[in-house]
């Protein structure tokens, strides 16, 4: 049996990042405030359940409020050690900062770790895995310069009117969360539509290792009606040239999560289109062929209305996926399905 929890409402809610701590409790990430993204009020809070996702504590935030927007792309776990990537900006995504902060107490308090300047241009990290020995996390990258992000912010522009042409996806890989090597080829999107006009493309890379080695990544590619796949056979250091898959896909963040038995469950809205009314019903997929086909769907959240950016883990006992996703970008909500 599925069990659904409604975490916090707020008048913006993006992206929740739901983890097992090491203390053993879940901790959940989630941007909130404001009433769109992206906006100076934008924050990023962490909330905490003791009782399996039952109950969840107030907000708080994760970081000091210094006045700018904050926005967290991915909650690691290892070792002990809860690592937060996060990005502050000025609320229109240009003045950019990347950088990550840990804790070592279960997520009550975080303190810096290092900055992200691996990459120029602005750079997300996202969804990490272990691969060959070593931490590997996706990265989605926009090559904006300094001097043009100065006449952006100069101008009143967001990050989208640079004029960049594609989105790099690639991934960085560590051993110590402080050093990260980041791809020597990544994969290619164009930041346009399919007749040439301009389109901004949030990729939201996510990635699964196989059986053979290989490294897979699915990307996001908005009003193309699929996800995009690319491959690596050396550990993240080169990726393939991004080609459509049969994955139908509303412009909306997927998911992958390698279980512990070698198989790969996908958490997304199977649906084309891309406006948000099409990110409907969040479903799980598996595959138990490297990602050829999907033996198993089920639909898990058939709500109306907008269920964006799923995010989640496997369980300990291998018999269930816990993960959190937000309803009409306003509601965040806590799932432990079945598998």
């Amino acid at each position: 049996m599925d069990r659904i929890e409604l975490v916090h409402c707020d008048t913006l809610s993006c992206e929740a990042i739901v983890r097992r701590a090491p203390n053993g409790e879940l901790i959940l990430v989630c941007q909130c405030g404001g009433t769109g993204e992206p906006m100076p009020e934008n924050r990023v809070y962490v909330f905490h359940s003791a009782d399996e996702g039952g109950t969840w504590t107030k907000p708080q935030l994760i970081v000091p409020d210094n006045g700018r927007a904050v926005y967290a792309t991915e909650v690691a776990v290892a070792e002990g050690e809860i690592i937060v990537f996060l990005t502050e900006h000025d609320g229109r995504f240009t003045d950019w900062h990347s950088y990550a902060v840990s804790s070592f107490d279960g997520g009550y308090t975080f303190t810096k770790k290092c900055d992200m300047a691996q990459l120029s241009g602005f750079c997300f990290a996202r969804g990490m895995i272990r691969a060959g020995g070593r931490y590997v996390l996706p990265y989605q990258r926009y090559p904006v310069s300094r001097e043009r992000d100065k006449e952006l912010r100069a101008e009143h522009k967001f990050i989208w009117e640079s004029g960049i042409d594609f989105v790099e996806s690639g991934t960085f890989s560590t051993v110590d969360f402080m050093n990260f090597q980041p791809s020597e080829r990544a994969a290619r999107l164009p930041l346009r539509f399919s007749d040439g006009r301009p389109k901004w493309v949030w990729s939201e890379p996510t990635i699964a290792p196989l059986a053979d080695g290989r490294l897979v990544m699915l990307l996001r590619f908005d009003a193309r009606n699929y996800l995009y796949r690319s491959e690596s056979s050396d550990c993240g250091k080169t990726w393939s040239e991004p080609v459509p898959t049969d994955i139908p896909n509303p412009g909306n963040k997927p998911k992958l999560i390698p279980l512990s038995d070698g198989r790969i469950a996908l958490l997304h809205t199977p649906q084309t289109g891309w406006q948000y009314i099409r990110r409907q019903p969040l479903s799980l997929w598996i595959s138990d062929d490297g990602m050829q086909s999907w033996g198993y769907r089920r639909d898990v959240v058939t709500f109306p209305g907008w269920l964006s950016y799923p995010d989640g883990f496997q369980s300990e006992d291998g018999k269930r996926i816990l993960f959190s996703f937000e309803l009409n970008r306003h509601d965040v909500y806590f799932v432990d399905a079945e598998i």
